[in-house]
């Protein structure tokens, strides 16, 4: 399955998460980054996305959004598209880890909720709280 991504997210954070998964994977076509900035209009952020989504209807059996925070203007962005757009699937809580395992998995697993779910799971196992006690070894 194709799929496109598309990250949207308060200010840079998701421009500079697609930018740092490219140093690690290389550039990738299929992933566009949105920031909403300060003094920023939401109606001009929803119509960049609603751009992004129709260009890669083209392109792509679907896209699925990133956003960084349930909630924020970003996200409820993301929840305006399911209007026009009512498959898609928007992941909360953007991670480098999380980007990285969709990419990595996307095109192998055909099972979206899947792809979404194991991606969620290792974002998560990639939090740690990391102190001298992380150091000792557990016997």
């Amino acid at each position: 399955m194709k799929r496109a991504f598309l990250v949207i997210t308060h200010g840079d954070m998701g421009i500079e998460t697609v930018k740092s998964m490219e140093l690690l994977m290389g550039p990738q076509e299929n992933v566009t980054g949105l920031g909403l900035h300060p003094g920023e209009s939401v109606d001009a952020l929803r119509d960049q996305a609603y751009d992004v989504l129709t260009k890669n209807e083209k392109s792509y059996d679907e896209t699925i959004v990133l956003v960084d925070l349930l909630g924020g203007s970003p996200s409820n962005v993301s929840l305006s598209t399911l209007a026009k757009y009512r498959e898609l699937k928007i992941v909360t809580g953007l991670s480098l880890p999380l980007l990285i395992n969709l990419l990595n998995f996307s095109e192998a697993e055909n099972d979206t909720d899947k792809l979404i779910n194991d991606s969620i799971d290792v974002a998560k196992d990639g939090m740690k709280l990391i102190d001298k006690n992380f150091l000792q070894h557990k016997n």
